[in-house]
């Protein structure tokens, strides 16, 4: 990984400065990902694409089950979104500047009020059909299970009325735990549940639809999924 970031960042980040749409960026960061998957022994599977309308915007919810499933939705989900991420990870030299580079939404967690600011100033990143990408548990999980969810996917969903888009992740918990660098070559498997409208509700629809989405994501998760068979 260490060794394809520096490969692939100083072009990112040139090019960055003469695109401003983020699409050449973008597509460097999914060639970083197919490098990196490979050089893993990763492989991902995609379901429900179908329900992806081409040039809509979403809020992406997926399940964070590790680093791995990062991979997979970079080379595998067929659409273009923008990082919410936590802003330690700009400071990590070439990777966090490559980051930056494809117009990821940085938050301080220490700083509740900061981090409303960056998610209302993101909106303004989701034109021309992108889509936003925010792990609504926060952090990794430590079990393979659903953590508790955040409030911040689901109040920008109805500040801006752009529909939830829940994805599940399986798989990538066994190939990549949390607080390991140790991997395991293996399948990992994506699926999108129904969009979840949001135009129209308020903040006192927030609870119920955090609800839904967990409902959603829950679904199609299994946490005896095997990725290495």
């Amino acid at each position: 990984m260490a060794i394809i970031t520096l490969i692939i960042s100083p072009p990112l980040i040139i090019v960055s400065l003469f695109d401003k749409t983020g699409g050449s960026p973008y597509w460097f960061m999914r060639l970083w990902a197919r490098m990196v998957s490979r050089c893993m022994g990763l492989t991902c599977s995609l379901y429900g694409a179908d329900k992806v309308v081409p040039g809509t915007s979403y809020i992406l919810t997926p399940n964070h089950q590790g680093n791995a499933d990062i991979l997979a939705l970079v080379k595998t989900l067929p659409l273009r979104f923008r990082w919410v991420i936590k802003r330690e990870l700009l400071k990590i030299p070439m990777f966090g500047w490559a980051l930056a580079a494809t117009g990821a939404i940085s938050l301080n967690r220490s700083d509740r009020q900061q981090s409303v600011r960056s998610l209302k100033d993101g909106v303004s990143k989701l034109a021309g059909g992108w889509s936003v990408l925010i792990y609504p548990e926060g952090t990794r999980t430590s079990d393979g299970n659903l953590q508790p969810f955040k409030k911040g996917a689901f109040m920008m969903a109805v500040q801006t009325g752009i529909p939830i888009l829940p994805v599940t992740c399986n798989g990538a918990f066994k190939i990549l735990p949390k607080k390991t660098i140790v991997f395991r070559p293996g399948h990992v498997t994506l699926t999108v549940g129904d969009p979840i409208p949001t135009e129209g509700l308020t903040e006192e629809d927030v609870p119920e639809l955090m609800e839904k989405t967990r409902a959603a994501i829950s679904k199609n998760l299994n946490p005896d999924y095997n990725p290495f068979q």
